[in-house]
């Protein structure tokens, strides 16, 4: 038999197994009548792309829907109960009104909206850096500067609205340069190489950062850009007010308003281990291991401050730190949505849930909700994992790929050509070679899972006419890390491989697009740029059955949908304010795919469900 077939078998039999187990967790989104309507200007003309949304008195999920181009919206069958209502688009008040909902009966509801002054706070980070002065080429460069050293660990839109004078910005960056992320790579990788530059080579044993250890990334690019922030910064997000401009982006039109999201809320006191959704019924719980067994821990859903939950955009972008979202989810075999752990990935033939977690692979069996540890691995795990079309399972990890063969338990390691690179998330093709994100120096290593040699896809560099010498100097003599980068570079963070298709996909994070990499040829194909977004952070592409690429942006609230034959994007838009997602997951056993979007910066997960046909543009 070939190795196609042999392939096609087992992502046949793995889909199987998941339909065959799968509940039905997602209720239709087609439209019902239980609440319906109209959203209208003060001029009495429909408005598209108007968000609604419902939440029932003492629930933890929301439903929202978009008016279509006739300015009207219809909500999926809802539960009885009183809701409350609301719509809201930028540059315009936010009414809201109260349903009592009753199953079969129709209730509608009309809304004006009424046009103000846009609060620059409603705005998502990478509508606020749109809308900052971009006249000059000092302006666009700085731009670059700020967004590759000053968004990882707060979005833009949180801190942009405080305002500071130049001596408070100097108190601030100090400070930002004492808590530079110190790692000892490979072991820590989410921290800076001590004394040493991405790709290996050395910094001057003399330099040394601010607490007195040997220099790092981090602390090189704060000190060389120091003045620039200062001064940018202060004329900004200082004392005088800065006349914005500001810059939304257009509401949603056509396809991208037929959607239904659905977030639940996600308890902000946890016990540890692995959380466990319930989509049905938004019960939540964590399974972790006790004494050598596992234990499973209902846990409540407490009310979410509304004023801090990003429902309401004109409150603004929180302080993630303060928020208890997820980073990464999973969908189970059965039905419920798992979350809260680092590198999370489904196995649905096996009906398992995989993750990292320190030096080790570890499995969740939903049916029987057993917990297994695969310890082994030199360094600990990074940001991703995937089951190949044998059923091994691939990791990243500081010096490149890991292979877990599950059966045996036996662990290969492979390192990438370039060292000290900054492997960060995984991908397997259809061919079972395993891929790896380079975030520092640009590049996707490749490992033939059959004879273990490793090669590397270098993506182009970024074109800009606002670089200057300089940029390019240190960019070529520092580079980057996790949390900090020169401008001019692109940052492949999260990525993943389409494991029927022919090509690997990875978020640009600092340049702001997906590149494509076709694993037949092993080389570079293009990079899709996402439209009006160049500041949205593209974060982690998955393919689904028919192909189409969905990713995530961490700093502009929305989903987008990549048809890569076409080279189209479709973006649509998310009904909370500062998500900042870095994952997603991808139900492809409904027969239009179900995307879900954690938020790692809101205490929520969403649910995006479609009306219209995604497999065509």
């Amino acid at each position: 038999m070939s190795r196609s077939r042999v392939m096609c078998l087992a992502l046949g039999f793995a889909a199987v197994a998941l339909s065959a187990t799968l509940p039905a967790i997602s209720e239709t989104a087609a439209p019902s009548i239980e609440l319906t309507g109209t959203v209208r200007g003060t001029d009495g003309k429909p408005m598209e792309g108007v968000a609604v949304s419902a939440k029932a008195e003492g629930s933890t999920i929301t439903t929202s829907v978009w008016t279509n181009q006739n300015g009207a919206y219809a909500f999926p069958a809802l539960e009885a109960g009183r809701y409350h209502v609301w719509a809201q688009a930028v540059g315009f008040d936010r009414p809201t009104a109260d349903a009592a909902i009753t199953p079969g009966t129709a209730t509608q509801h009309a809304f004006t909206l009424k046009p103000t002054e846009i609060i620059p706070r409603s705005l998502s980070t990478a509508e606020w850096m749109e809308s900052l002065p971009a006249e000059t080429s000092a302006d666009r460069r700085m731009k670059m500067v700020m967004l590759n050293n000053c968004s990882n660990c707060h979005l833009p839109a949180n801190w942009l609205e405080k305002r500071f004078d130049e001596a408070s910005w100097n108190t601030i960056l100090d400070y930002m340069e004492k808590i530079a992320p110190h790692g000892s790579v490979p072991a820590n990788s989410a921290g800076d190489p001590v004394g040493k530059r991405a790709g290996g080579a050395s910094f001057p044993d003399d330099e040394i950062d601010a607490d007195g250890d040997p220099i790092g990334i981090h602390t090189k690019l704060m000190r060389f850009y120091r003045k620039d922030f200062v001064e940018y910064l202060t004329r900004v997000a200082g004392p005088k007010p800065l006349a914005l401009k500001a810059k939304p982006f257009p509401r949603p039109t056509g396809v991208a308003t037929q959607i239904v999201v659905t977030e639940y809320d996600l308890p902000f006191n946890r016990p540890g281990g692995v959380g466990r959704l319930d989509p049905r019924s938004g019960k939540v719980a964590f399974l972790a291991v006790r004494d050598g067994k596992t234990v499973v821990q209902e846990t409540a859903v407490e009310p979410r401050n509304e004023y801090r939950s990003g429902s309401d955009w004109s409150w603004g972008t929180r302080d993630e730190h303060l928020e208890r979202g997820t980073h990464d989810l999973a969908i189970g075999a059965d039905g419920n949505v798992y979350f809260g752990m680092n590198a999370m990935s489904a196995d649905p033939a096996r009906g398992y849930i995989w993750y990292g977690n320190g030096r080790q692979f570890t499995s969740l069996d939903v049916k029987t909700n057993t917990i297994k540890a695969y310890p082994g691995i030199s360094y600990p795990l990074s940001h991703g994992t995937q089951v190949d079309t044998k059923g091994n399972v691939w990791g990243s990890f500081g010096p490149g790929f890991v292979r877990l063969n599950v059966a045996t338990g036996q662990i290969t390691e492979f390192s990438t050509v370039t060292p000290f690179s900054r492997p960060y998330d995984v991908g397997v093709d259809r061919f079972g070679n395993g891929w790896v994100s380079q975030l520092a120096v640009d590049k996707l290593s490749v490992v033939d899972g059959r004879t273990g040699d490793v090669t590397e896809v270098a993506l182009p560099p970024l074109k800009s006419a606002d670089l200057r010498p300089e940029d390019i100097e240190i960019l070529n003599t520092v580079g980057s890390w996790d949390h900090n980068s020169a401008p001019g570079q692109l940052g492949p963070r999260r990525m993943s491989a389409d494991l029927t298709g022919d090509y690997v996909y990875t978020g640009l994070y600092w340049g702001g697009g997906i590149a494509q990499i076709d694993v037949r040829t092993k080389t570079f194909v293009k990079i899709h740029a996402v439209p009006e977004m160049r500041w949205a952070q593209p974060y982690k592409p998955i393919a689904d059955k028919n192909h189409m690429v969905w990713f995530s942006n961490s700093a502009a609230d929305m989903l987008g949908r990549l048809n890569p034959t076409t080279g189209k994007i479709t973006l649509y838009q998310l009904p909370t304010r500062g998500t900042n997602s870095r994952h997603l997951g991808v139900d492809d056993t409904t027969p239009i795919p179900t995307v879900w979007v954690p938020y790692t910066a809101a205490g929520k997960v969403a649910r995006v469900q479609f009306r219209t046909d995604t497999s065509k543009d």
